[in-house]
């Protein structure tokens, strides 16, 4: 993979838009496995189920990982078990886990937010995004339906 431009502007921008909110919030891991097959199932999703394990106990950092022709992992560090790393981190998987934090990457993350948590709270990263002159790509994949932010996120 080449260097990943845009990565620290990309957690940037997360923090802008959800930093203070229920999203970053440590979430117990069997909810976050739970949120994670409601989103795999879901007809619109093209990648398969996507397993979330724990990461090592002694990590700090999640990620989504995918070796040779696998299904991509991805890992929960204990200090990061929020909604916002889970809905992040299976941004890798719908994007391709080889596209770092680009635009492809960009386009999945805020479709991934609408779906679960809401059209607001997509809203709050694209203009977190924007403010960090960082636009989304084209979808590669069927576009997922937006929740009503009022009825709070998929999750709960």
């Amino acid at each position: 993979m080449t260097a990943d431009d845009g990565r620290a502007a990309v957690y940037a921008a997360e923090i802008a838009a959800f930093e203070g909110t229920s999203y970053e919030s440590l979430t117990p891991f069997d909810e976050l496995v739970a949120l994670a097959r409601k989103i795999s199932s879901a007809s619109w999703w093209p990648r398969g189920d996507v397993p979330v394990v724990r990461a090592r106990a002694d990590s700090g950092t999640s990620s989504a990982t995918q070796r040779g022709g696998d299904r991509p992992t991805v890992r929960l560090a204990a200090p990061q078990m929020t909604l916002a790393t889970l809905v992040h981190e299976l941004a890798h998987v719908l994007a391709g886990v080889a596209s770092g934090h680009g635009p492809v990457f960009r386009r999945a993350h805020a479709d991934l937010a609408g779906y679960a948590f809401g059209e607001t709270e997509a809203v709050w990263l694209l203009d977190a995004y924007a403010a960090m002159q960082l636009a989304p790509g084209p979808r590669a994949w069927a576009q997922p339906p937006v929740r009503d932010s009022c009825a709070g996120p998929l999750a709960l």
